[in-house]
């Protein structure tokens, strides 16, 4: 028998997003010896599994590479990479928390502190916590990568920054210099309905995934992210909409 943790979450219509995870995932399992004994989500979303069977070991391996598995406090060592999911973007001041999935012993989210922003995506200009948030589309769910930089259980305390893959990503973004939509809490199915729907297929160059229900549209030159989101959001109500603006960015860089 084993037990996994996926730092999956699900966040927006529970029950039936959380019905088509177990046949997602169901389906994968077609051609293995494996039963799913147990499958549910806490409070926060994340999705726990016990699994058994003769092909339990390739079970459990594959849904960490394909969900990602959420690990335990005292595992957590310095310079491990770990996705995340954005957890304050209501919360401004000493910086940005990520939710890694840390619920034991106690729940424990991640903080990019401000300078870490700073330094890593603002050239070390003095930009508030909830400008760079604006800045780049920082809202609630979406998916970054970040470096475990020190922990103290005691204390509470995760210290992290962006991974270098994380950065590298944002400035090659800002260098395509294209806008970019984030569409949190949809399926690449719905979002390619919904362009085909509103005949906005022509103004995108591709859709990507960035999570299980989290992707990234790059739109064609002279398209504008922002003047999408009335459009596409009133036909996906659940997902979240927010745009990644390297003319945004550039020009509040320069101000500064």
């Amino acid at each position: 028998m084993k037990k996994i943790r996926l730092l999956t979450k699900i966040y927006a219509n529970k029950t039936e997003i959380f019905r088509k995870l177990k046949n997602a995932i169901n389906a994968e399992f077609r051609d293995l010896t494996v039963n799913i004994d147990s499958i549910t989500f806490d409070d926060s979303g994340f999705v726990s599994l016990i699994i058994s069977g003769e092909d339990e070991v390739v079970a459990y391996n594959y849904l960490k590479s394909i969900y990602g598995e959420s690990k335990q406090f005292a595992d957590l060592k310095e310079g491990d990479t770990q996705l995340g999911y954005v957890c304050s973007s209501g919360k401004v001041g000493f910086g940005l928390f990520v939710d890694i999935g840390i619920k034991e012993p106690y729940e424990t989210d991640a903080l990019i502190p401000l300078f870490n922003l700073r330094k890593q995506l603002c050239e070390d200009k003095k930009i508030s916590t909830r400008k760079i948030l604006d800045m780049f589309g920082f809202v609630n769910n979406l998916p970054l990568e970040i470096t475990i930089e020190k922990t103290s259980i005691g204390l509470k305390k995760i210290d992290a920054r962006l991974s270098d893959k994380q950065v590298e990503t944002f400035n090659e973004w800002l260098e395509e210099g294209l806008d970019k939509l984030y569409i949190i809490g949809a399926f690449e199915g719905e979002i390619n309905d919904v362009l085909y729907q509103t005949k906005h297929d022509k103004d995108i160059i591709k859709i990507e995934k960035m999570g299980w229900m989290e992707h990234i549209i790059t739109c064609k030159f002279n398209t504008s992210a922002k003047g999408l989101i009335p459009i596409i959001g009133k036909l996906i109500p659940r997902a979240k909409l927010e745009i990644f603006s390297p003319g945004v960015i550039k020009r509040a860089l320069k101000d500064k």
